[in-house]
């Protein structure tokens, strides 16, 4: 979808939404926290899902494997045939004891330990703190760790994108209301064009996930499906 759908969801809406001519000459990829905690299926948050909340692990981890990750996968490889910069994030605590994370995540974990025997997140160097083997990057493609939903407030990342000469992002990933949400509207109120591949993110709820979406379209950039963004592209080469 192009849009969500304004008509359907806020037909009220009297303020123009945000438009944009992306060049995808100063575009780059981002791919979101697709990492072995939250999007292998034999690892992490999986485990835990499928052990004390089956409905979620029922809706979440179908459409990740099947929809999201072939999805961004496509887009990644699109991105490296025409030579465009791609970014990955990593999120977990960049310490093992996790003491680099704000006060609220560190008693998130806390609670997390007493209700599953397992943190929310996992710390840099752990497996499940690594990127899915699916969308491994490449010698040469930046990986940005972060401590904290958006790699505006926790990472260089801002200078690392007007160093490359970017202006526009398509973001991918995961969680849709969470990192992905709070990237994108960060990433807009800094400037930046931002696009959002809707059929290559994903989150545990699908109501979140399209209210998320809605007021990304409504305010802070684009919501595009993946095969609307590949015949863009297609249209360079």
């Amino acid at each position: 979808m192009r849009q969500v759908d304004s008509s359907a969801t806020m037909p009220e809406w009297l303020f123009p939404w945000p438009q944009f001519d992306p060049d995808w000459t100063r575009c780059a990829l981002i791919i979101i926290d697709y990492q072995n905690y939250s999007s292998n299926p034999d690892s992490g948050l999986s485990l835990v899902m499928k052990e004390y909340y089956p409905s979620i692990a029922n809706y979440y981890l179908p459409r990740i494997i099947q929809t999201t990750i072939p999805n961004t996968r496509k887009l990644l490889q699109r991105f490296r045939a025409l030579k465009m910069s791609v970014i990955f994030t990593r999120h977990g605590a960049l310490l093992p004891d996790g003491s680099d994370l704000i006060e609220r995540r560190q008693r998130r974990e806390k609670d997390a330990l007493a209700a599953c025997k397992n943190p929310a997140m996992w710390s840099k160097g752990d497996f499940e703190h690594e990127i899915i083997a699916e969308l491994e990057p490449m010698h040469g493609e930046l990986i940005v760790d972060k401590n904290s939903s958006s790699p505006f407030n926790s990472t260089g990342i801002d200078q690392l994108l007007r160093n490359l000469g970017i202006d526009t992002l398509l973001v991918t990933g995961m969680a849709t209301d969470m990192c992905v949400e709070t990237t994108s509207r960060d990433a807009a109120d800094r400037g930046y064009n931002v696009i959002v591949a809707e059929d290559a993110v994903a989150t545990f709820v699908e109501q979140h996930h399209y209210a998320a979406l809605s007021g990304i379209s409504r305010i802070f950039g684009k919501v595009w499906s993946t095969a609307e963004v590949l015949e863009a592209l297609n249209a360079l080469s």
